[in-house]
């Protein structure tokens, strides 16, 4: 079985990006991702795959030339730039061999006009070479926070679901073949790195019942792979819409409710 690499992960810039993510959905914000980036997402809805729906979501948010060139519009120290640079480039572990500007023997307060700016800028050209390799990270790194909460994936795909049941005549003209008549999707075959990274995040317990499903505690564990919003209800096979059940709680639910939680098992306890 492969191994899942460890790999630096920009969680301190990943959290800002998933915040605003998260804000701008519950307050409508919807639309451009799913005309900008339709037929991926479509492709992804199809069958699993590891750059997801909500990849592409996240990406709606995530622009970091664009953020560095609103900081030196609107900050008065260019100073502060360089030190977000520095900061995002070690985030996500991109090498360079820039030169420092030594601020020490600098006499120009703002850096308006000396050498300190010209290294600075060398830092900027730098970064807007490397902004997609920059963007494509802190989007992945955005994505895994939000794969923990299964309640925003519950609402997301819940999203989803409306826009795929609204365009489901223009989507049977072009993608027929991946659906059930009028039901929606077909059911895809779950890949074992998606099996691996739902059974992990849910700490191989039922999320709703919250059995152990581990065979650590009790060898009768049966897990199953469930769907958060059922394809008869306009689900996907996207990535981020599965969950970890139990035989009995993925039976009962089956293809009639959306049901999940957001209960986690946290690091330590309060009490």
């Amino acid at each position: 079985m492969a191994k899942v690499k460890h790999e630096n992960l920009a969680l301190t810039s990943a959290v800002s990006i998933a915040s605003l993510a998260t804000y701008n959905f519950y307050e409508g914000f919807n639309g451009n991702f799913l005309v900008e980036y339709e037929e991926e997402i479509i492709e992804a809805l199809i069958k699993p795959k590891k750059t997801t729906a909500l990849h592409y979501f996240l990406a709606c948010f995530t622009d970091i030339g664009q953020e560095v060139d609103d900081m030196v519009e609107n900050i008065d120290d260019i100073g502060d730039v360089y030190y977000y640079i520095k900061r995002i480039l070690l985030e996500v572990n991109i090498d360079h061999n820039l030169p420092e500007p030594n601020f020490e023997e600098c006499t120009d307060r703002y850096h308006e006009d000396c050498e300190c700016r010209e290294v600075i800028e060398k830092w900027i050209d730098f970064l807007n070479e490397k902004q997609d390799e920059i963007n494509e990270l802190l989007v992945h790194s955005s994505f895994q926070i939000l794969f923990l909460d299964r309640k925003f994936l519950h609402d997301f795909h819940v999203e989803l679901a409306e826009w795929v049941e609204y365009s489901y005549e223009s989507l049977k003209g072009n993608y027929e073949k991946y659906l059930v008549g009028n039901k929606g999707f077909k059911r895809a075959a779950f890949p074992v790195w998606l099996k691996n990274a739902v059974y992990h995040r849910d700490k191989g317990c039922c999320v709703i019942c919250r059995s152990d499903l581990s065979k650590i505690v009790n060898i009768n564990g049966t897990h199953h792979i469930d769907h958060i919003v059922p394809l008869r209800k306009y689900g996907n096979n996207d990535s981020s819409n599965f969950q970890l059940l139990c035989e009995t709680c993925n039976t009962s639910k089956g293809n009639r409710t959306t049901e999940t939680n957001s209960i986690n098992v946290p690091f330590w306890n309060m009490d």
